[in-house]
């Protein structure tokens, strides 16, 4: 049986040209995508605005102040206050209380807010800092101010209201949670992705910074596509598949945060302008929302993208036929899928605005020149290696036979690692200066499999005067064998094997382990150095070695 024959019915041959046909097909279908190092291009250095504080304020007092009362009670879970005269009815609304209750009364008005008192806090700040806020600790209360503030900013504005920030060193933490953080990063890449820029690499620092790298694009661009807002649109079904635009997202005034109700459905109230509350009304009567509004869904868009899509509640389908409405809400599911959902949504109504503001502290370019260099370095440091490679293996065994499949089992392997690389990460110098690394430990692990077919593990010094066929050929006597297919299959030769691979197991272990630190740390491009090692320790140990093992039996066995 010929050579080739043998080769195309052993599985792991089969296995690994397999894996190397699927690399070839992945390279061809995405495309190698070059970092910032080798394409040229610029990166921005983002510092999150944003701290976490206590807050130590009485809601009573907030609630004067905000109403312009002295009267102000708490009433289990709410708050009643009471405004001498005429109260305008968009007041509560305005300041952050959309489900507060009016009734008038003999020369005054009472309001009933149903809130707690750290509702109350949030509102105070939310409006009056104009930013996000939301309570991350319980026991003490921190809460979470996603704007630039200070301690000393912070203080006087709550001093109005007798409030200040408590002394103590963490009363008081500059930057964002890694919840909030990782949002910010998660809205950069979908932005980026509904850009056509999917391979654009986000990094996010210690929870304060976000590093952006943007390959081919120069740093005003960059700039320009980090700052710029998605185009959000608000439509009304009116036949089955067909739609009618209402208003665009300059209409949308306000976003609030998302709220979940005593049923546990999460919400998120936006305000529209007085012009986009009358044009959602006509639209709704128009169209005949108000009336059957299961027939008229009302689908929210971004970047033509569908985000939100419901019909319209009874109770807003009742009040729109007689007058518009600012206050709106959209309601979303339950649990902690349905929080999520409202989270997005939220940024999505804020034109896919950041959930926090920040602030570049840091960018630059490289030029494309430079990086096209790079790049020719690169190969011609790979081709070195491999050249060097080529001549130690056959100094170390003087035999063409055993050079050739060692380069091609290391080339193989360089190629699937493309292959899984092109699927969705960046070669950049780093993930390249991997590729070498798990060549050089690749070849040591093919010589210690040649060594343990050829002599059992002993080294075979290239000053040998039998040739690596003469030894072959007394490895297979020894075995009472003298074919190939006969010798792959032997006790010896698979005993021989099962030592190297019991090595390099292990040896493929510790690599493993020692990068998963590298890993995780999140130190920028180590992250890729370590994933594209770990990647090519496995795709050889369990790929491409055992085939390799198969194949130098196969060869050195016939005579």
């Amino acid at each position: 049986m010929s050579l080739i024959e043998n080769l195309s019915r052993d599985k792991r041959v089969v296995l690994f040209a397999l894996f190397l046909a699927a690399a070839l097909i992945c390279i061809g279908a995405f495309g190698l995508k070059y970092g910032l190092d080798l394409q040229g291009g610029s990166y921005l250095q983002l510092k999150l605005q944003g701290a976490m504080a206590q807050v130590d304020a009485n809601p009573e007092s907030i609630l004067r102040y905000q109403f312009a009362t002295n009267s102000v009670e708490r009433r289990g879970d709410s708050y009643i206050v009471t405004v001498p005269g005429s109260v305008d009815p968009a007041l509560p609304s305005s300041l952050g209380y959309m489900n507060a209750e009016m009734a008038p009364l003999l020369n005054a008005t009472k309001v009933t807010i149903p809130a707690s008192p750290e509702t109350i806090i949030i509102n105070y700040l939310h409006k009056g800092l104009d930013a996000d806020v939301k309570i991350v600790q319980f026991a003490p209360v921190i809460y979470e101010i996603r704007t630039n503030v200070t301690r000393e900013s912070l203080d006087a504005f709550l001093a109005p209201v007798g409030g200040k920030v408590p002394t103590g060193k963490d009363t008081f933490v500059e930057g964002l949670t890694p919840e909030t953080v990782e949002d910010t990063k998660r809205v950069l890449d979908s932005k980026l992705n509904r850009l056509g820029l999917q391979d654009i690499r986000v990094r996010m620092i210690d929870n304060k910074y976000i590093l952006i790298d943007l390959a081919g694009r120069d740093v005003a661009s960059a700039q320009d596509v980090v700052g710029k807002p998605g185009k959000f649109e608000i439509r009304i079904q009116t036949e089955e598949n067909q739609s009618m635009h209402v208003l665009y997202g300059d209409a949308v005034e306000s976003v609030d945060i998302p709220r979940g109700d005593r049923s546990g459905q999460w919400g998120v109230p936006f305000t529209l302008s007085e012009g986009g509350a009358a044009a959602f009304q006509k639209a709704a009567i128009d169209t005949g929302a108000v009336k059957n509004p299961e027939a008229h869904h009302i689908t929210m868009y971004l970047d033509k993208e569908p985000v939100f899509s419901a019909p319209l509640s009874p109770e807003l389908a009742s009040t729109l036929q007689k007058a518009p409405s600012r206050g709106l809400e959209a309601r979303l599911g339950a649990g902690e899928q349905g929080s999520q959902e409202a989270k997005e949504l939220q940024i999505h109504l804020q034109e896919g605005a950041l959930p926090v503001n920040v602030e570049i502290v840091g960018s630059g370019q490289v030029s494309a020149a430079l990086g096209k260099q790079f790049k020719i370095q690169m190969m011609i440091a790979g081709l070195i290696a491999l050249l060097a490679v080529a001549a130690m293996i056959y100094y170390r065994y003087r035999e063409r036979r055993i050079v050739l499949p060692m380069l091609f089992t290391s080339l193989s392997e360089v190629v699937i690692m493309l292959g899984v690389w092109s699927l969705n990460w960046q070669l950049d110098l780093a993930s390249l200066a991997g590729i070498i690394m798990v060549i050089g430990t690749g070849v040591d692990q093919l010589v210690i499999i040649t060594d343990e077919v050829i002599k059992g593990g002993e080294a075979a010094p290239a000053s040998s005067e039998r040739s690596i066929k003469e030894r072959a050929a007394e490895a297979a006597e020894k075995a009472g064998i003298g074919k190939a297919t006969a010798v792959t299959t032997s006790k010896v030769y698979l005993g021989r094997l099962s030592r190297a691979f019991a090595i390099i197991l292990g040896a493929a272990a510790t690599t493993v382990v020692a990068m998963l630190p590298l890993l995780y740390m999140g130190f920028g491009a180590l992250t890729g150095f370590a994933l594209i090692i770990i990647i090519g320790v496995a795709l050889g140990t369990f790929v491409a070695r055992p085939a390799y093992g198969r194949i130098i039996g196969y060869i050195l066995s016939r005579s």
